[in-house]
């Protein structure tokens, strides 16, 4: 018995590394992902993938150029290159307020495939592996009081200068600001009830702390603590009943949904 036992061992070894490869997502394919982008992206962020697509000169927000390997969308810490989740998640849900749509209709096998031939516009990638993800607290939840203080971070850190003092994006910098192509950026209408890489309240505590690279929008990872943090998003959030709130002490704080 315990001969045969010893036999099995090497059998169940083999099959538990197997599930373990099966559970990591392939690589994808540049090749193929270059048909896909030939297909889907080209006429926006172009062959050359500079972001200057023969549609492009139409748009008021320029496609991305991917050169650089600077990205706005990213669960990483400022300046570092993103995660294939973080190109993931843009595809899978677009840049809300831009004409950068949704991607569901492309397979995950696509989207995969897609982001590898992406990636290869950058020496960066070839050169470089993104930070890990910042670290987000949970939620602590929504209260008045909460919205209160976070009014007076959004004070003490002058954001008003750029979004303006009601958040709709015309503070007395709204007409100054560029990204680092040249692009006149316009500050996002805050009182919107959505920002462009998604409605959940992590997603906005997100951009505090990793910031917008190639944009004037810096992270405040070394100043905001995350008290702070989780009170200015309750206050953006206040701005708008389009926003998705979840009030203190409910079971929506801490929804595996919310953790991203």
């Amino acid at each position: 018995m315990f001969y045969r036992v010893a036999q099995l061992i090497p059998v169940f070894a083999a099959l538990l590394l197997g599930a373990g490869s099966a559970a990591a997502a392939p690589a994808g394919n540049v090749n193929t992902g270059k048909l896909v982008y030939q297909r889907y992206c080209l006429s926006c962020h172009g062959a050359q993938g500079n972001g200057q697509g023969e549609a492009a000169e139409f748009m008021s927000v320029k496609p991305r150029d991917y050169r650089q390997g600077t990205y706005k969308w990213r669960s990483t810490p400022s300046d570092s290159l993103p995660l294939d989740s973080d190109l993931a998640h843009t595809l899978l849900n677009g840049l809300y307020g831009t004409y950068m749509p949704t991607w569901r209709a492309l397979d995950e096998r696509s989207r995969r495939d897609v982001i590898a031939y992406i990636k290869t516009f950058s020496q960066r990638f070839a050169t470089e592996k993104p930070q890990p993800a910042i670290e987000i607290p949970p939620d602590p939840g929504y209260s008045d009081a909460s919205v209160a203080r976070g009014a007076a971070v959004y004070v003490k850190y002058n954001c008003s200068q750029c979004h303006g003092a009601g958040g709709q994006g015309d503070g007395p910098s709204a007409h100054e600001l560029k990204d680092d192509w040249g692009n006149q950026l316009v500050p996002y209408d805050l009182t919107k009830g959505h920002v462009k890489c998604g409605d959940q309240s992590t997603d906005i505590y997100r951009v505090f702390m990793a910031g917008l690279s190639g944009t004037p929008m810096p992270t405040f990872s070394d100043s905001l603590n995350s008290a702070d943090a989780w009170d200015l998003v309750h206050f953006i959030q206040s701005l708008s009943p389009g926003y998705a709130k979840n009030a203190a002490g409910t079971a929506a704080n801490n929804a595996p949904g919310d953790k991203k």
